[in-house]
């Protein structure tokens, strides 16, 4: 495999992954502000994440071999397929009407397949 490039904006992709397939952190900590914390992660961060701040998404061949491995291209195609469509749809929606929608669940699995596959890409063990 090829070095990856960018390693720190990978870890942003691999973590706004994580994000999305978790549907109990999505319950839990999504919108959640607390004094004297210093976390925070909504919908809204991990879409800019992927789309804006690193653009593997709509387009993740674009990213290879700064941010991705071929390997990983499809499972990414996946994810933008369901999410893409539902941003395009939904829009500035509040995170509760995405996580209410029918749709999202088929958002969690494609996520859950592409953190695995880049997971095991980096030699991380997935839990």
């Amino acid at each position: 495999m090829s070095e990856i490039k960018f390693p720190y904006m990978r870890a942003e992709v691999i973590a706004a992954l994580r994000s999305l397939a978790d549907p109990v952190h999505q319950r839990s900590r999504w919108g959640v502000v607390e004094e004297g914390v210093n976390y925070y992660d909504d919908l809204d961060l991990n879409v800019h994440i992927l789309y804006d701040d690193t653009q593997v998404l709509p387009d993740p061949e674009s990213a290879v071999p700064n941010l991705l491995y071929d390997s990983e291209v499809s499972a990414l195609l996946a994810v933008n397929a369901v999410l893409g469509q539902m941003i395009q749809q939904l829009g500035d929606q509040p995170d509760s009407e995405y996580l209410a929608d029918s749709r999202w669940p088929a958002v969690v699995e494609a996520a859950i397949e592409a953190l695995s596959i880049m997971e095991t890409n980096d030699g991380i063990e997935s839990g």
